[in-house]
Formats: C-alpha cells, sequence, structure tokens
C-alpha cells in the first residue's frame, strides 16, 4: 500500500511538474489517453532534464558534456531501476537559482520510477531515442567547446537540420513508435514513419525562429552562418537589426519550414479518425507552429493568449476534418511562400 501511494504522488508529481516547464506541450500531452498519455509524459520530461542539462547557465562546456553523455548511459543496456537510479545521483546538481527546471533535475528520480510503472515495451522504444538525444546534444556542446567562440553559430540548413534531428526529429520517430502500438495505426505505419522526422523538424525551426534572440543571448546562433554571410552580418549583429532586417533573414528559411510542414500535414492526415486524442495531440502543436510564424514575419510577435485560445479551439475541428485542417494550413502556407520570394 505504501509503494502504490509513493507511486501515485510520483505521477502526480510529474503531471504538475509538465505545466510547469512547458505550458504549450501541456496542452497536447493532456488530449492523449492511457498509457500512450503517460508514455508521452514521461518522454517530455526526459527530454526536458536534458535541455537543461544543454541550456543552464551555471556549467561549462565541458561540465555538460559529460552531464549529457552519463544521462545518455542511463538509457543504454535494458539497466534495471536502480541501476539507473544509482547513475542519475551524480547528475542532481544544485545551482543557485529556483525554477521549475531545477526542481525537475533534483527530482528526476521521481520520473524514472514512473517510468518503470509503465510496460517494458515503452521502455524498449524510448531509451535508445532518449539516449540519442543526449549524445546529440553533448556532440554539438563539444564543437562550441572546440571552438572557443562567444556565439557559436551553425554552419548551413543541413547542419542545422543536424541538430534538429537530434532535439526534436528522434523525438518524431519515438512518437510514431509509441502510437503504433495501438492496433488502429497499424495500417498506416509505414507512411508515417517515411513524415515522422519532419514532423518534429517542423516544429523546431519554428521555435528557432521564434526564439533565436534568446538563443544569442546564451552564445548560440542558430541561424546559420551560410543565411547570415549573404548578408554580411556576423551573428552579434542580429540583435540590433531592424524588424525589416529580421524578416529578410528568416526569408532563406521559410521555404525549408514549409517542406516539412507539408510533411507534417501528411502525418496527421493518416491518422484514423477513431484515435482522436493522437490527432489532437499533433494538430495541436502543428497548427500552433504555422500560425506563429506567420504571425512572426507579419508583425515580428509571438501569438498572443486570445490567438492560442481560438487555435485551440478550432483544432478540435481539424480533428474531425482533414479537409479543414488543410484549408487552414493551405492559406498559411501561400502566404508564408509569398513572404519569401517577396
Amino acid at each position: 500500500m505504501k509503494a502504490q501511494l509513493g507511486i501515485k504522488a510520483d505521477w502526480q508529481y510529474c503531471e504538475e511538474m509538465l505545466l510547469k516547464v512547458s505550458r504549450t506541450f501541456a496542452l497536447n500531452i493532456a488530449k492523449l489517453r492511457g498509457d500512450t498519455h503517460r508514455a508521452v509524459l514521461l518522454g517530455y520530461l526526459f527530454f526536458r532534464i536534458a535541455d537543461t542539462f544543454e541550456d543552464n547557465s551555471y556549467q561549462t562546456e565541458r561540465e555538460k558534456i559529460r552531464a549529457l553523455q552519463e544521462f545518455a548511459a542511463i538509457f543504454k543496456g535494458n539497466k534495471s531501476l536502480t541501476e539507473r537510479l544509482r547513475l542519475y545521483e551524480p547528475l542532481k546538481f544544485r545551482w543557485r537559482e529556483e525554477s521549475p527546471e531545477k526542481n525537475l533535475v533534483e527530482n528526476g528520480d521521481r520520473v524514472f520510477r514512473c517510468y518503470f510503472d509503465l510496460p517494458e515495451i515503452y521502455r524498449r522504444i524510448m531509451d535508445p531515442h532518449l539516449a540519442t538525444t543526449a549524445e546529440g546534444m553533448a556532440s554539438f556542446q563539444r564543437r562550441k567547446q572546440e571552438e572557443g567562440k562567444a556565439i557559436f553559430q551553425l554552419r548551413d540548413l543541413p547542419d542545422l537540420e543536424d541538430y534538429c534531428y537530434y532535439v526534436a526529429g528522434s523525438v518524431g520517430i519515438m512518437l510514431t513508435e509509441i502510437f503504433c502500438l495501438r492496433e488502429g495505426l497499424r495500417g498506416c505505419e509505414r507512411e508515417l514513419r517515411r513524415r515522422q522526422v519532419q514532423f518534429g523538424l517542423a516544429l523546431q525551426f519554428t521555435n528557432i525562429v521564434k526564439d533565436y534572440f534568446k538563443d544569442l543571448e546564451r552564445g548560440w546562433c542558430y541561424i546559420p552562418a551560410s543565411v547570415t554571410g549573404k548578408y554580411g552580418l556576423e551573428p552579434e549583429e542580429l540583435l540590433q537589426l531592424s524588424p525589416e532586417g529580421r524578416r529578410k533573414i528568416l526569408k532563406d528559411l521559410v521555404p525549408r519550414v514549409v517542406e516539412h510542414f507539408d510533411a507534417t500535414l501528411g502525418y496527421i492526415e493518416l491518422l484514423p479518425k477513431g484515435e482522436r486524442d493522437i490527432r489532437l495531440f499533433c494538430s495541436i502543436p502543428f497548427v500552433l507552429a504555422y500560425n506563429t510564424l506567420l504571425q512572426v514575419i507579419e508583425v515580428g510577435a509571438k501569438l498572443s493568449r486570445p490567438q492560442v485560445a481560438v487555435i485551440l479551439d478550432q483544432c478540435e475541428l481539424f480533428a474531425r476534418s482533414n479537409q479543414k485542417l488543410r484549408e487552414d494550413y493551405q492559406r498559411a502556407r501561400r502566404l508564408l511562400l509569398e513572404f519569401a520570394t517577396r
């Protein structure tokens, strides 16, 4: 009975922490049901822990590389819960900050206990992708360390896509494998796999466009040198650009994002109507992403809360109708491509 109460409290912690570390992903994860919901919830929290090792301002690149490699090792070799908790304990470093991310890192053992409350099939699916993401993050931290510059900049669009694969494309693969455990998705599994990486890349590209100012402030420039070099700009100069200058920089990225959006639409359209929770889970970030990108290039700002609320209502309809989703996306797609060719 005591053990049951303990795991129940751990699950409650994970649900509450999701809301604190990401209100956006909490919106669509909440739409999932059953073990699909629980697995995706824990997967997101594990990825968030890796993000915190990558993004925090309290560790050097050397320390971040070590933390990410040690975190990756936890998910290799089908380790027991006891062994994973032992390996995770040294990673629960305490830095001088009060934040949800710090709380999550220091209580990561609770996430691991819930992980072992899931059927084993989910760990077999998720383990390799969690390890891949953490190791990929470590490889880019190593490049930053080797270059020794105040701002590390990616080289070109393929380099950007390599980075996005590690932090988002691999997530798309993991989600597809989890979704396809359901009998209703077995018939479309092959076609979903053709689009699964681009699903993740579309969302990550949008995040980069939306937040590249914040990334510059922490020493990372995800706008590639092949793009900034066309305009004779150094990474630090991006902070001083006029609104028109910012839009010009983004023109080079929009066509590639649209390609990934197209694949994402195809992914969602393949999902059976009967799997409404998964359709909602995928539709919400997709519709938010293309509307966010449109908002950024048109007015230079993120979506407002009222705009998000309207989009969430629309997604309820889109989950029932591929045609309505396609019509809305095609409207945004046309505007995005018009912007890119001005």
